[in-house]
């Protein structure tokens, strides 16, 4: 969906929203009584989760930065006009589409399960 944006991607962004959730998951689950996971590897998962995080709002902080600079000179010499438009970040379409994805899929689960849960009426 975003050629060259690596992380942007459903994937990616299914690998971030799980990564940085899993302290809060062995955090309940050791509240529980189950089994644990390794703390080393939930830590490292959630700090590459953050850094990937970090990393991709500076780059589109920058961006942005960047193209604000030369909209700005272009008003200020007079040969444009300021433009305040909504950016739709790559990161929202993404996310619309990982949480359309994830939902068709908890639909059908749910419309599996009350099939065979619903007695075979003969």
């Amino acid at each position: 969906m975003n050629p060259g944006l690596p992380g942007t991607g459903i994937g990616g962004l299914f690998y971030i929203i799980s990564a940085l959730w899993m302290p809060v998951c062995e955090i309940w689950r050791r509240s529980r009584g189950g089994a644990p996971r390794p703390w080393l590897l939930v830590a490292r998962q959630f700090a590459i989760a953050v850094g990937v995080v970090v990393a991709m709002s500076g780059v589109f902080w920058a961006l942005d930065a960047a193209f604000m600079l030369k909209e700005a000179a272009a008003h200020a010499a007079s040969r444009g006009h300021m433009m305040w438009t909504m950016r739709v970040s790559a990161l929202m379409v993404t996310s619309g589409v990982l949480v359309a994805v994830i939902s068709a899929v908890h639909f059908v689960r749910l419309c599996l399960r009350l099939r065979t849960l619903r007695p075979t009426a003969r």
